[in-house]
């Protein structure tokens, strides 16, 4: 039950318990009966008219009142009928133990057999005709007899057993079902804001936006989702606060940086003054890289249906008209592809890839490729590759490889870092593979947004 959350574990504990009572149940009726009469298991009560009735025929017309009375007991009433009885009717549902209590008879076959069910004496006797009205009704039973007689039997008390062979165990068990069914919907009412509850601190979790719970259930579970919703808003506060100071600093350290660029150009072409400059490329770097990382979660806007393939196509050309060495697979008559997500996000995401590629394969590959749930963006280039055991940790924040490399190809090692952070926080993943043929394949799986 591994996978099982709390609700449907609570309804397959109801559920079995009550399938394991009723084939106990259904076990020992049937060993309490498999030994018993053909001819009356089942049917106690047509039995009985049926013995009474072919007692009645072999006794004078004259002394059948006297047997009917002696067979007449307070769940068991019988009279004799000079003709039919004018109120007679048949119940439909009853048509299969008419045709049962004729064959218990015997002959003749065309004999006058009527079996209808009526409300108690509390209820004048009436027809059923409701589902409550059954609540303490009698069946009542008119056999026609020779010379024109008729024998009318009211049966109360257990009906349901003496007429149909069900044990009031087994419509208890029934009610159970409905009652177990009712017990069902409460327990999944009860646990449905737990279920919400998980569901909205995993979307935070990947979003860092706050998901807020509607606080409804039991009082813990309200005051549950009260603290979890107030926790939200205090890790986004904080997460956005960490933004507007990295976004303070970084406006500032560029205006510092703007300042010494003034500066070198004033100096002399020395090979100081070179290493001068790439260091102050470095920092730019290193900062734009740090605030980018730190607004991903935030400065994306809101995930909305949008066309992957158009934005592909438009960052390729962008790339390609810097004279940069990308490929792109898409034909310029490619369908939409639309997922949810934003513009902005995609295209930062899809650029990281681009600069990865080209800076440790020297060239970069795109293609997109769909399914009916999923659209995969795919980056390949043709460099020496990623080493299995080091494919997870090149997302951590400022992992290199290969330090003396990297830096001479710049970068602070967030890159794929902001990918990962963009692309889970869109319900997708990331999977770093090798290329067929050398170099490393990156594929991005994103939800269709038209997926069901």
């Amino acid at each position: 039950m591994g996978r099982f959350r709390i609700g449907s574990r609570l309804i397959l504990i109801v559920v079995g318990a009550i399938v394991l009572g009723q084939i106990l149940m259904a076990a020992a009726y049937i060993a309490e009966h498999r030994d018993g009469d053909d001819r009356t298991s089942g049917t106690p009560v047509l039995a009985q008219i049926a013995s009474l009735t072919q007692a009645l025929e072999q006794v004078p017309p004259g002394d059948r009142a006297i047997v009917a009375r002696a067979a007449s007991d307070p769940r068991f009433r019988a009279e004799i009928r000079s003709g039919k009885p004018a109120d007679v009717e048949h119940t439909a549902v009853l048509g299969g133990r008419e045709q049962r209590l004729r064959a218990l008879i015997g002959p003749p076959d065309d004999r006058f057999v009527a079996l209808s069910l009526v409300t108690g004496p509390s209820r004048g006797s009436q027809k059923v005709t409701r589902l409550r009205d059954l609540v303490g009704a009698h069946m009542r039973a008119v056999v026609g007899l020779s010379a024109g007689e008729y024998l009318d039997v009211e049966a109360g008390g257990q009906l349901t057993l003496r007429l149909f062979g069900i044990p009031m165990g087994l419509i208890a068990g029934i009610l159970g079902f409905a009652v177990a069914l009712a017990a069902i919907v409460a327990v999944r009412r009860e646990t449905r804001p737990l279920s919400d509850l998980a569901d909205a601190v995993a979307r935070f979790g990947t979003a860092i936006e706050p998901q807020p719970v509607a606080e409804r259930g039991a009082p813990e579970v309200r005051a549950l989702a009260r603290a979890v919703n107030a926790m939200q808003a205090r890790i986004a506060d904080l997460v956005r606060s960490r933004t507007v100071v990295l976004g303070a600093i970084s406006h500032d350290l560029r205006t510092y940086v703007t300042r010494l660029r003034l500066r070198l150009e004033l100096l002399p072409d020395t090979e100081q003054r070179r290493k001068a400059a790439a260091d102050l490329d470095d920092m730019q770097a290193l900062m734009d890289d740090a605030l980018a990382f730190a607004r991903a979660s935030f400065a994306n806007g809101t995930p909305e249906p949008v066309d992957i393939t158009a934005i592909v196509r438009a960052e390729c050309e962008t790339q390609r008209a810097q004279g940069r060495p990308v490929t792109c697979t898409i034909a310029d008559d490619a369908p939409a592809l639309r997922v949810r997500a934003t513009a902005t996000g995609l295209t930062r995401v899809l650029a990281n890839l681009i600069n990865n590629a080209i800076a440790y394969g020297g060239s970069a590959e795109v293609s997109l490729h769909a399914s009916a749930a999923a659209i995969e963006l795919q980056t390949e280039d043709r460099g020496p590759g990623i080493a299995v055991e080091e494919r997870e940790h090149v997302f951590e924040p400022f992992y290199r490889l290969e330090s003396s490399r990297n830096r001479d190809k710049g970068g602070a090692g967030l890159g794929l870092t902001i990918v990962r952070q963009i692309v889970e926080s869109l319900g997708g993943q990331v999977v770093i593979e090798d290329r067929p043929g050398g170099g490393t394949r990156v594929r991005v799986t994103l939800p269709r947004a038209d997926a069901p």
